[in-house]
């Protein structure tokens, strides 16, 4: 995955990749998505993982599970166990339903040498940061805007990510329960939660955070996810 400023540079770099694999004798290709608006309703290492297992069982964010669905469906084509993408999808949906997802989820948790007990266990919290922030929204209307950029860089900060290889992580820092574009939200309603380390953290990131998201009056036009397939030419 990679994030690019421009859908020609993203798309020169979906055909390089693709070209690049298919010739190494790999079946190559690639999804163009729009990643303006962070995908699923959680940024931050454990975060995503909760979020994960739960699209996993069937529950998680319809925007993640559409992009999931959607690469797998690919998959099954380029493997030769689907004869289209349209097919694929069908093999996908009816798997996810199954609750074979997460069952091998576990599998590989144990087979790695995890405690599943402890993993379910600390799945159930609420949260694992020690000071959890609401984002309470100034004014009434639709979500028009939630920048993927800002939400990342302000994870970033509070420790979630790296700016030298040398820097340390904490797990559990991020930000959850984000409200995306579409929804409609009242004045003081939350727009999304902060998990930061301490206190001073969590409100200097709150701050910015309310920069990351735009209200209006009205809903604005939905944009699709998948807005590119890049393969090789038969």
């Amino acid at each position: 995955a990679a994030f690019m400023p421009t859908q020609e540079k993203a798309r020169e770099l979906a055909q390089t990749l693709v070209a690049l694999g298919n010739e190494c004798g790999v079946k190559t290709r690639a999804l163009l998505t729009n990643m303006q608006t962070p995908l699923g309703c959680a940024a931050g290492n454990w975060l995503e993982v909760k979020e994960s297992v739960l699209c996993l069982e069937g529950r998680g964010p319809d925007d993640l599970r559409e992009l999931v669905l959607a690469c797998a469906a690919h998959l099954l084509v380029q493997t030769g166990k689907a004869k289209t993408p349209e097919a694929g999808l069908k093999q996908a949906e009816e798997c996810l339903a199954s609750g074979k997802p997460r069952k091998k989820w576990d599998e590989m948790l144990v087979a790695q040498g995890a405690d599943l007990a402890a993993f379910n266990q600390k799945l159930a919290l609420d949260h694992t940061a020690p000071v959890v922030v609401e984002l309470k929204a100034t004014a009434s209307g639709f979500v028009s805007r939630c920048d993927a950029r800002i939400l990342g860089e302000i994870v970033r900060d509070l420790g979630g990510g790296r700016f030298t290889k040398e820097s340390g992580i904490n797990y559990d820092v991020g930000v959850d329960a984000i409200a995306k574009p579409g929804e409609e939200v009242q004045a003081g309603g939350v727009l999304a939660r902060i998990h930061a380390g301490d206190r001073a953290q969590a409100e200097t990131a709150c701050a910015r955070l309310q920069a990351a998201f735009g209200i209006s009056a009205l809903p604005p036009v939905g944009e699709p996810l998948i807005t590119e397939i890049i393969e090789l030419p038969e």
